[in-house]
């Protein structure tokens, strides 16, 4: 009886993940989660467009690359924004506005920036330790004999990282700081999952993608063959130019004589429409990272990597602090070496501004020009 429910355990626990992973395909319910989508999408477009032709315009190509920029800052926070009304409905809390969220994302969304950044250094400094193992193995005789050793370490060790840092820390940096983790309580939380649930995460991922591709496919199979079912049947009733105006559709605005009208609108229409399809598998992709996130911090107590943590960080800020005051203490000392060597040549005249030595026939100082007679 035991081992039946030994046996049962790992299928019910996947079973649950995978209920947990279908339930993302609702995330188009959340009206407030789509229409910021939708509006953080055009807007970033309308920069990017008007920026560049206004560069084009003036034959500036900094004009562009600034509304390119500007596109890439608005995305940015609005897809924060859009991730912290969707990780509020996975946590069950109670929804916030458009605005709110928006708000939130302009003062959190920079230890996203920091926890990229600081991965980043951290993954940097494990390639420079093995680049540095590596050139110890350049040492005769004994080199080939640590490489025996090195090389399937290193392979090991780098290829755990590699793995945490696409699979851990940069999916699910977004979801911890969502949740309303500081900078160093998502370094701490990411590292932790890491750790422990490194691959149960990854195979997550993956069903995610999956659902994901399949629903965008339906998605765009349902929405290009209605398109060109409906565009034929457009083409007959309207007079616009037949299977041409399906063509122009897809081909652009141009051309289409007296139909050209009929052919801005559908464009227009038909634009919105594949916007929308492919707006809903973003969101559940965003969904289906906090459900993974929140599944995988279940279970898991950071409170001793967080203080570990911390305490590396108070150890790192003491030891600058104590660095600081000796610098401090020692900083008034130079000038009494300078005062020092006075006395040694008091038996010379000084210019009494700039304190140079001066001969006593001098007139002016040679140094500063003070009139000495």
């Amino acid at each position: 009886m035991s081992t039946e429910n030994a046996s049962t355990q790992p299928s019910g626990a996947l079973m649950s993940v995978f209920d947990s992973l279908l339930g993302v395909t609702d995330a188009y319910r959340n009206v407030r989660a789509i229409g910021l989508l939708g509006i953080t999408f055009i807007a970033a477009i309308a920069l990017f467009g008007l920026f560049s032709a206004m560069g084009a315009s003036a034959g500036s190509f900094g004009l562009g690359a600034i509304g390119g920029l500007l596109a890439m800052v608005v995305t940015f926070y609005g897809l924060n924004a859009v991730g912290i009304l969707l990780m509020r409905q996975v946590e069950q809390q109670p929804a916030v506005s458009m605005k709110d969220a928006v708000l939130l994302s302009l003062f959190s969304s920079h230890r996203l920036a920091g926890v990229m950044l600081l991965e980043g250094l951290i993954l940097l400094g494990i390639v420079l330790v093995i680049a540095v193992v590596l050139f110890v193995c350049k040492i005769p005789f004994l080199g080939p004999i640590l490489f025996t050793v090195v090389l399937p370490v290193t392979a090991i060790i780098m290829g755990v990282c590699l793995f945490a840092l696409f699979f851990i820390m940069f999916p699910l940096a977004g979801p911890a700081v969502w949740s309303g983790s500081s900078l160093m309580q998502v370094v701490a939380r990411l590292n932790g999952i890491a750790r422990h649930k490194l691959v149960p995460v990854i195979i997550q991922q993956f069903i995610l993608g999956m659902i994901v591709m399949f629903v965008a496919a339906v998605l765009m199979g349902i929405v290009s063959s209605g398109m060109m079912s409906v565009s034929g049947m457009s083409a007959g009733i309207l007079n616009i130019g037949g299977m041409n105006f399906v063509a122009g559709l897809v081909g652009g605005m141009s051309g289409m004589g007296g139909g050209s009208g009929y052919l801005i609108a559908g464009g227009i229409g038909g634009g919105f429409l594949l916007a929308l399809a492919a707006v809903v598998p973003v969101l559940m992709y965003t969904k289906g990272l906090c459900v993974i996130y929140v599944g995988a911090a279940n279970g898991i107590d950071f409170s001793k990597a967080e203080a570990q943590l911390e305490g590396g960080l108070q150890t790192v800020r003491r030891k600058a602090e104590e660095a600081r005051e000796r610098a401090r203490q020692l900083a008034p000392q130079a000038p009494l070496a300078t005062a020092a060597a006075g006395p040694a040549a008091a038996g010379l005249p000084a210019c009494p501004s700039c304190h140079g030595m001066v001969t006593p026939d001098d007139v002016f100082c040679g140094h500063c020009g003070h009139k000495l007679k």
